[in-house]
């Protein structure tokens, strides 16, 4: 049964192959589509001539057909030739200086810069730390908003100026002290430590995500020679020497809401403020551990007064500075008692406050011990005060110190006259606008300008702007920014990368403060024509006049 099952099986399988091969030979004759038409060729197929062996009846039989149009052969279409332009003008390079070329340089400076200059500064240096728990860094998205919240509370500008860096962490390193001509650099530390302390608190009591995320902020101050190290135009410059280190340490140390300040702050500021001392703090080795004091707040006025009469004389000058800020009117007589001060530095200290708050209680002592002075700084430190206090009685002291023999106290004269007196005083400066002194001779010309606003004058101060003397260009600039013209200003500008790098910086801080609406263009072309060295304090004083946020 099963031999006969597999014979039929057999027999069935040659059956299909069969059929299969049948069916394959009759597709090549018929075509695999044999219902459809032929494509006609692309391209018409010639003529071919006939055969000389066919019959000719063939074609006397055949109907008469419409003559047939001769075709050419086809003929090739011209080959358009595609102009390649040469690898040389493919692009165009960019110029150098462009738009391009200074987001490029910003990326490339984008990193720790090689060294390029140096120097040193006698400042104080506050550390100031925000603080955040240790669990908050874990969510990497918030830390950042807390940071930018916490941040943009030292945005608003403080009672003085500073330098602003980046420290270790999230500390901030606030330099003061690096301008020419500022009052007490520590002085001036020890308030805006004050103001970040309070700032932040009152923040907190209003900002409930700060709150919420316990922030909390510190500072440390300590003081001496600082060395900065400048690392080319975009990177910041890296802070070398003891009182960075300091601070930074004393920030660390610090409680919640506390400053801590180094010995010789805590010495220096004793008149000023009340100090609680605490445990030295350790340093790295070798260092010594240090004594640390936190400040506490301000003396009360009378304690404040009662220095006056310290041995210490950096004590007295301590408290010819307070004067300045602090309202103490009532008790004024220590600050006059100041002004005859056997230390130099004390009664000079002493004058300066007198002349800042014009306080007319020490015009009767300076009216007794004008007379007597010899000493030129101090005859026009008196000067100065005269005019800040602003009696029209000290005229005739001031008109006969015109024709002193000393530039300085003729200075001082020729300002205080024009400061009390006003145009009234030009006849009795006419002597001075030839003025042998260079200083002197800016400040006349500068006073008859604004009077009369001729140009001849404003010729006299564009050559002292160029002159040879320091002291003549410095003064040629104060008067030249004084008019703030758009003329005085172009000359001021024209003659900037002439002048010493100290004058420079003196000129930007003048310029910090002017409201010239061609300030901005102003601080762009010294900066195109200026070095390296003197381009961060551009960018600063761009920054201090408010022209960027």
């Amino acid at each position: 049964m099963n031999s006969i099952l597999m014979i039929v099986i057999a027999v069935v399988m040659l059956l299909l192959v069969f059929v299969m091969f049948s069916l394959d030979d009759q597709e090549e004759d018929t075509g695999f589509l044999s219902d459809e038409k032929e494509d006609s060729p692309a391209v018409p197929a010639r003529s071919e001539p006939k055969l000389e062996s066919e019959p000719a009846a063939a074609a006397a039989d055949s109907p008469p057909a419409a003559a047939e149009v001769p075709q050419k052969p086809a003929e090739k279409a011209p080959v358009r030739q595609i102009q390649r332009a040469a690898a040389d003008d493919k692009i165009s390079l960019l110029e150098v200086g462009s738009e391009e070329d200074l987001r490029l340089r910003i990326l490339l400076d984008q990193r720790l810069g090689a060294p390029a200059d140096i120097e040193d500064h006698d400042a104080v240096v506050a550390a100031v730390q925000i603080r955040f728990p240790e669990e908050v860094l874990a969510d990497r998205e918030s830390l950042l908003k807390l940071i930018r919240r916490a941040e943009a509370v030292f945005d608003k500008e403080f009672s003085f100026d500073f330098s602003c860096f980046a420290g270790s962490q999230l500390d901030r390193i606030w330099v003061f002290g690096r301008d020419e001509g500022r009052d007490d650099a520590l002085f001036e530390a020890l308030v805006v430590s004050f103001e970040v302390i309070s700032r932040f608190k009152r923040t907190l009591e209003s900002d409930s995500i700060l709150r919420e995320s316990r922030a909390r902020v510190a500072v440390g101050l300590a003081m001496g020679k600082l060395v900065r190290i400048g690392r080319g135009m975009v990177a910041e410059p890296t802070w070398v020497g003891k009182p960075a280190y300091l601070a930074e340490t004393l920030a660390e140390a610090a409680l919640d809401f506390s400053i801590y300040v180094s010995e010789d702050i805590h010495k220096a500021a004793l008149p000023l403020f009340d100090f609680r001392e605490w445990k030295p703090v350790k340093l790295r080795s070798p260092l010594p551990p240090i004594p640390t004091y936190e400040l506490v707040g301000w003396n009360k006025p009378e304690e404040i007064a009662s220095y006056a009469s310290h041995n210490d004389a950096a004590a007295r000058r301590a408290v010819a500075v307070a004067y300045r800020y602090l309202e103490l009117d009532s008790k004024l007589q220590p600050l006059v008692e100041l002004i005859g001060d056997a230390d130099e530095k004390v009664a000079l200290e002493a004058l300066e406050t007198v002349k800042v708050i014009g306080s007319e209680q020490s015009l009767g002592l300076l009216k007794r011990i004008f007379p007597e002075t010899q000493d030129p700084v101090f005859r026009s430190a008196i000067i100065d005060a005269f005019a800040s206090i602003g009696r029209n009685e000290v005229v005739p002291v001031i008109l006969g110190s015109t024709k002193e023999a000393s530039w300085k106290v003729r200075l001082a004269a020729a300002q205080a006259l024009y400061k009390l007196a006003g145009n009234d005083a030009l006849k009795h400066l006419e002597h001075l606008l030839e003025d042998p002194d260079g200083a002197v001779k800016a400040c006349v010309n500068g006073a008859f300008f604004r009077a009369t606003g001729k140009k001849e004058y404003l010729e006299v101060l564009a050559g002292l702007i160029t002159d040879l003397s320091k002291r003549t260009r410095k003064a040629a600039a104060d008067e030249l920014l004084a008019i703030e013209s758009e003329a005085a200003l172009k000359m001021v500008i024209a003659s900037f990368s002439e002048q010493e790098f100290e004058l420079q910086k003196h000129i930007l801080r003048r310029l910090e403060f002017s409201r010239s609406k061609i300030l901005y263009q102003c601080f762009l072309s010294i900066f195109k024509t200026s070095g390296e060295k003197i381009r961060p304090f551009i960018a600063e004083a761009v920054r201090r006049a408010g022209l960027v946020n």
